[in-house]
């Protein structure tokens, strides 16, 4: 089997590279990064560490590696495309246009081994097959070949996975002589929309194929308690002046506002959003499991990356925070804790309480009110918190 994976990064070098390789898979992967690009055509591998209780270095061979910026890139991605049994994209979703081109190009060119192709969407982003779909489709001469080629399909990517500097992490590098650090946890498990699918998806380690609801379901969890919790306590460890994941947890008053969120909020909306999926010991466990993966000390993750471009949390493209609140209100809960994070959001960008409104305003009107006034409430204690250091988080989410 062989797969075309486009975007070289922690998701594809230290995620889908180990799924794909334990399984026997050929892989070639597309980037725009030159020097990467030629060290894994010169090794044929990659290595990255996995993180765990303790952390391992894993090696995958079996690779090849385009560069997007070659003049023939056209001719070898179209071979590359002929060829292939899946498609993966992990170039995140700022990427989408210039996916969408490639693509596009491929599809009015090249007599695929599979049609329609299954093109696995990897991008931490909401609907990330209609929106690389849609990128794909507004290039297209003719779009109604957009069908008969691909077939876009949701993936949920719940591997954390961070590409870092040799001076950032004192690791070994994905290839001699490069610095370049991939770090990812150990989760295997690959779940992809099934209704979404064109034809039966090749198996490979960790896969696993969902119906339609039941994708939604674990979407949910993925967007809200994965997503949520993670900038939730990345924001406010921030603020907190922490500079890792893992010292929100050693925070007595942060963990407690984690944990509400993951366990009473986030965990109760699911259970009784799907209950034909989740059960309130299945999301225990679950729970149980992120809670410590986000905050795993050997992975190091940093308030600084769980806060980049923060804004996008409370914003109707993301809205990993804003989403989540209004979800557990929508489902009978009170999303005080992630109404911090909101506030949190608003605080780290320097907007004014006033704001809080109009920054809302694409939230459901059903709860879109509720949502509001419990940002607002949240808004002045953490700003009170913030300058003054005291407890009151905790006295907010009691």
């Amino acid at each position: 089997m062989e797969a075309l994976i486009l975007g070289a990064g922690g998701v594809g070098l230290g995620f889908v590279s180990e799924l794909l390789g334990r399984s026997g898979w050929q892989m070639s992967f597309a980037d725009i990064d030159s020097d990467l690009v030629a060290a894994l055509k010169r090794y044929g591998s990659v290595t990255f560490n996995k993180v765990g209780a303790q952390i391992e270095q894993i090696q995958i061979s079996g690779l090849s590696a385009i560069d997007l910026s070659s003049p023939n890139v056209r001719q070898q991605l179209a071979e590359a495309l002929a060829a292939a049994d899946l498609v993966f994209t992990a170039a995140g979703a700022g990427a989408f246009p210039a996916v969408g081109k490639l693509l596009a190009a491929a599809a009015e060119s090249v007599d695929f081994t599979h049609q329609p192709l299954n093109v696995l969407c990897c991008e931490n982003h909401e609907d990330a097959a209609a929106a690389l779909r849609e990128a794909t489709r507004q290039v297209m001469s003719n779009p109604e070949l957009l069908a008969e080629r691909f077939a876009f399909v949701n993936t949920i990517v719940a591997r954390m996975c961070q590409r870092l500097t040799t001076d950032e992490r004192n690791l070994p590098p994905v290839a001699p002589g490069l610095d370049a650090v991939i770090v990812s946890e150990a989760y295997q498990l690959f779940p992809i929309d099934g209704s979404a699918a064109a034809g039966p998806v090749p198996e490979f380690e960790g896969l696993r194929i969902l119906s339609g609801p039941e994708f939604e379901a674990w979407d949910h969890r993925k967007l809200f308690a994965h997503n949520g919790v993670h900038a939730l306590l990345g924001v406010l460890g921030n603020l907190a002046g922490h500079t890792y994941m893992y010292e929100c947890r050693q925070d007595p008053e942060l963990d407690e506002v984690g944990r509400r969120a993951m366990w009473e909020e986030v965990g109760g909306a699911l259970v009784r959003a799907h209950p034909r999926v989740f059960t309130c010991a299945d999301h225990n466990a679950f729970a149980e499991d992120l809670y410590g993966r986000i905050t795993n000390k050997l992975f190091a993750d940093t308030t600084n990356r769980a806060t980049r471009n923060s804004l996008r949390m409370i914003q109707s493209q993301d809205g990993r925070l804003s989403k989540a609140a209004e979800f557990v209100l929508r489902f009978g809960g009170q999303p005080r804790a992630m109404a911090l994070g909101i506030a949190g959001v608003m605080i780290l960008n320097d907007k004014p309480q006033q704001q809080v409104a109009e920054l809302l305003d694409y939230i459901d009107p059903s709860v879109r009110a509720e949502l509001i006034a419990l940002t607002e409430e949240a808004f002045a204690t953490v700003l009170t918190w913030h300058e003054k250091a005291n407890q009151q988080l905790r006295s907010f989410v009691q």
